[in-house]
């Protein structure tokens, strides 16, 4: 696979089709694993995110002084402050929280780890044992942020597998490529992921940047939306939300939960590079609507704010087109 971009109606492929027979859950089952004292906001956008484009149930798990803010944010969040930091850990043991999480995980369809994460070592074992056990599940996962790190630290905790998107930035993307031993000087970027994704063996890297570089480690994807220019924290949680949102669509297309009328199928094993990049391209344009109407004073509510938008421009034509027709 060369370097191109996905057409739009082969994306496309992976929406659910709206149905008056779809039940609670049948549209994707997601949770987004951070938050803590200092970083609410966050999981907020992951999860809020992922139920704007259309997923049915959205778990946020995250520390214990996190919840009762995060819970403030929005009913529509199912908030389950079970991780404990070090300072707050006397009434439940990493056991008692991996306890907790693994019964959630059996629920989902895909999980996003590291937004509002923090560098609490509790928090960080436990998110540990988290990766593993969706790991273990074959559920995918959206690695960012402050789980980059722990990815840097110890990265035989996703090298191999081929369900998990990686979304660095230019800083972190750095420290990574360090740690896998790849180097950056006098190559270009697209040719450092490619490398950086064939060292960890399986995962997809979404690196992000004015253009977007998603690889597999064998194809590169070039994402070049037009986005807005401003560069507030938080649109990267955007991000990892619409990522998260396709990869647990995936899920439902590979378990054939739905009939697609396109002739160009989408490889199981392409999924994970196909989500990423309609998460960027769909994030890059929300970005562009909110700088077109607040300019200097966007923000990544004000992103988030257009998500649903964004999708409806990119996607709504084609979605009629392909409708089931009613009963």
């Amino acid at each position: 696979m060369s370097n191109f971009q996905p057409r739009l109606q082969t994306l496309a492929q992976l929406i659910p089709p709206l149905s008056p027979d779809m039940h609670k859950g049948d549209c994707g089952r997601v949770a987004a694993i951070g938050g803590c004292e200092e970083y609410t906001g966050a999981p907020y956008f992951v999860a809020s995110t992922a139920l704007r484009l259309g997923t049915d149930i959205a778990y946020v798990i995250c520390e214990k002084d996190a919840g009762a803010v995060i819970k403030g944010y929005s009913p529509d969040l199912i908030v389950n402050p079970y991780l404990r930091s070090v300072d707050n850990h006397s009434d439940r043991s990493l056991e008692d929280i991996q306890r907790k999480i693994e019964p959630l995980l059996d629920k989902l369809h895909a999980v996003s780890v590291g937004s509002g994460l923090g560098n609490d070592d509790n928090i960080r074992e436990s998110v540990r044992r988290a990766i593993q056990a969706a790991r273990d599940r074959r559920l995918p996962i959206v690695i960012d942020a402050d789980a980059l790190a722990i990815v840097g630290e110890s990265p035989d905790i996703i090298s191999g597998y081929s369900n998990a998107v990686l979304t660095p930035n230019p800083p972190e993307f750095a420290r990574l490529c360090k740690a896998l031993g790849v180097a950056t000087d006098d190559k270009p970027v697209d040719q450092v992921a490619q490398l950086a994704a064939q060292k960890l063996g399986g995962p997809t890297l979404l690196v992000k940047g004015r253009k977007d570089i998603i690889t597999d480690g064998h194809g590169v994807f070039i994402c070049d939306e037009t986005s807005g220019l401003r560069r507030c924290g938080g649109q990267g949680d955007i991000l990892s939300g619409a990522t998260l949102a396709f990869l647990a669509w995936g899920e439902k297309y590979k378990q054939g939960a739905w009939k697609s009328t396109a002739q160009e199928k989408i490889e199981h094993k392409l999924i994970p590079m196909h989500a990423a990049y309609a998460a960027c391209m769909l994030t890059k344009h929300a970005s562009y609507l909110a700088y077109e109407e607040c300019g200097r004073a966007t923000m990544s509510t004000s992103v988030l704010e257009q998500v649903d938008i964004a999708f409806d421009n990119k996607f709504e034509e084609i979605l009629e087109a392909v409708k089931p027709a009613s009963k």
